[in-house]
């Protein structure tokens, strides 16, 4: 199984809340998957670039960039006093870009993400 291309809902959660929980869940951004390449903006401003590789396992291989605005506030609570960029490599679960959930650290602290499927991208 590989990840479904489209448009996704990317939820998070902070670390130290119970993910079962759906009170304990915000929108981190909306994302777009498709031919190995993904992008993706959040309310605050953030924008969001990569590249992804399916797994034999139906996880998924994604490197990312994620270019941050100043004034952005981070989950652990710090406000950006200037524009940041953050690169780096993750590994999603299968149940992870099926609905499931996995902590993981981006670079701002651990929090939870969750993916939601909403529709077919252009």
């Amino acid at each position: 199984m590989s990840i479904r291309p489209g448009f996704y809902s990317v939820r998070q959660s902070g670390s130290d809340q119970d993910p079962m929980d759906d009170e304990a869940w915000g929108l981190a951004m909306l994302s777009h998957f498709k031919d190995g390449r993904v992008v993706g903006v959040d309310q605050g401003g953030c924008r969001v670039s990569g590249t992804y590789k399916n797994r034999p396992d139906g996880g998924i291989d994604l490197h990312m960039i994620y270019d941050l605005k100043c004034g952005s506030h981070l989950p652990n609570g710090a406000v950006l006093e200037a524009d940041h960029r953050i690169e780096g490599d993750l590994v999603l679960a299968g149940e992870t870009v099926t609905g499931g959930h996995q902590l993981l650290d981006i670079g701002l602290g651990p929090m939870f993400i969750s993916f939601e499927w909403l529709a077919e991208g252009v």
